[in-house]
């Protein structure tokens, strides 16, 4: 087990490697001429594609979502395998089952279809590592191409995007003062209200989400 210094040393190095990562993403936008203003910023600037189905608000509860910033990733991670979400700090996971259900959803499985996002449905080609933040930030590595689904909280609005966009965004949208993700739990950092992760999410948000598809599929198409 570890001692409170050790995992105050972890704490503090995690939180330094994701502030020099927002760091060095803030100037290299900054050399590209990128105006950006935060409180307005489109996930289109970093390339993300917007996806023409609604989100209701229980989505992000359905999956365990219980921060409170805007936008919020979801998909699965080259290495691990593992499927989760995150809003910029380390990936929490989630229900692989209920992504499953969501992305075979007549409603939604035309806009995402495996033959073109392979890696939303976590396939992977054989030997794909995800590389480390610190590994990224030293230069010359090639990040393997992952989707995930990018959800905008405040306008209710999904994009598909790669992941190492959905990073930079996610640094973008870190304030000039301190920093969103300052809960370390677990040998992650997360944002406040992320802490009770595991805890698994209400059955009403999982019914409404349920419901909420289908009745969206029937009135496309006029059932």
């Amino acid at each position: 087990m570890k001692s409170v210094s050790g995992i105050h040393r972890t704490r503090l190095a995690a939180s330094n490697v994701h502030q020099l990562f927002v760091k060095e993403a803030r100037r290299a936008v900054q050399k590209m001429g990128w105006q950006v203003p935060r409180d307005d910023i489109s996930p289109k600037l970093v390339g993300a594609i917007p996806l023409p189905f609604p989100v209701p608000h229980s989505f992000e509860a359905a999956f365990g979502y219980k921060g409170n910033l805007r936008f919020v990733q979801f998909g699965y991670t080259a290495g691990s395998l593992q499927f989760g979400y995150s809003d910029g700090g380390d990936d929490l996971p989630s229900d692989a089952s209920l992504w499953s259900w969501f992305l075979h959803h007549p409603a939604v499985a035309p806009y995402l279809p495996e033959s073109r996002y392979p890696t939303l449905y976590g396939k992977f080609p054989s030997g794909s590592q995800r590389p480390s933040l610190e590994r990224i930030l030293r230069g010359g590595v090639d990040l393997p191409t992952c989707h995930c689904m990018l959800l905008d909280r405040r306008d209710r609005r999904a994009y598909v995007c790669e992941r190492d966009q959905a990073m930079i965004l996610f640094a973008l949208m870190e304030p000039d003062q301190g920093d969103a993700h300052n809960v370390f739990v677990d040998g992650m950092l997360m944002s406040p209200g992320s802490e009770d992760y595991k805890v698994p999410p209400a059955p009403e948000h999982l019914e409404e989400l349920r419901g909420f598809l289908d009745s969206q599929f029937q009135v496309t198409h006029g059932s």
